[in-house]
């Protein structure tokens, strides 16, 4: 059903970079659930920041029902997008919050995660700077790296999935214990850059919507 509802919504206007099923599938579907087996358990309550159409918080939703997840988006087409999945698949414990984390992460989901995901929102000190501020003492950062990534702290863990007839297919994630945070960014003395990180979204989330924002 969430591919489907993607579709509709795509032929109103552009939602992802991906312009076919099987792209959509592979990169939004089975990637955000390659991400299960980089989690450190328990994992919710969860947070995804910049969201996009729900990648990955809204599959890994779909994949643990149970798990309470709360996604932030600053799109707004975006945000109605997951309230109107949310709401006709009758989704339990799924926030959505219409806004920019940094601003909401002074606000009531302060200090709530024992987990935050991102994925090509921003890197680095930037991503952990967004992060910290809803990080429970025990929660993690887990965000997805490429090829090329430099990582100076965390922990790297790379998936791989064997697909019939495919070469196996290969993520890298890392995660980061709010312990291991650069200190002036867990102090708060450091904030994310501004959203120039936001142009490398490979799903397409643009900042401004077709709705005007």
């Amino acid at each position: 059903m969430y591919l489907e509802e993607l579709e509709h919504w795509e032929r109103i206007g552009a939602m992802t970079a991906y312009r076919d099923r099987e792209a959509r599938m592979r990169h939004l579907v089975v990637e955000s659930l390659m991400l299960l087996a980089a989690l450190p358990e328990p994992a919710a309550p969860l947070l995804d920041i910049g969201t996009g159409p729900g990648v990955p918080g809204l599959i890994l939703k779909l994949a643990r029902p149970t798990w309470e997840v709360v996604l932030i988006e600053a799109g707004r087409r975006r945000a109605n997008f997951l309230r109107h999945v949310a709401r006709d698949l009758g989704l339990l414990n799924l926030g959505v919050e219409w806004g920019r984390a940094e601003v909401l992460g002074s606000g009531v989901l302060a200090g709530r995660f024992r987990t935050v995901t991102m994925r090509a929102v921003a890197a680095g000190s930037a991503a952990e700077a967004l992060a910290a501020p809803f990080l429970r003492p025990d929660g993690v950062l887990a965000v997805s790296l490429g090829p090329t990534a430099a990582a100076l702290h965390g922990t790297r863990r790379q998936i791989t999935l064997a697909l019939p007839g495919e070469l196996p297919w290969r993520r890298e994630f890392l995660i980061i214990r709010s312990t291991e945070l650069d200190p002036d960014v867990s102090r708060g003395t450091r904030r994310a850059t501004d959203p120039q990180h936001r142009g490398r979204e490979p799903e397409g989330r643009r900042r401004k919507d077709h709705d005007g924002r």
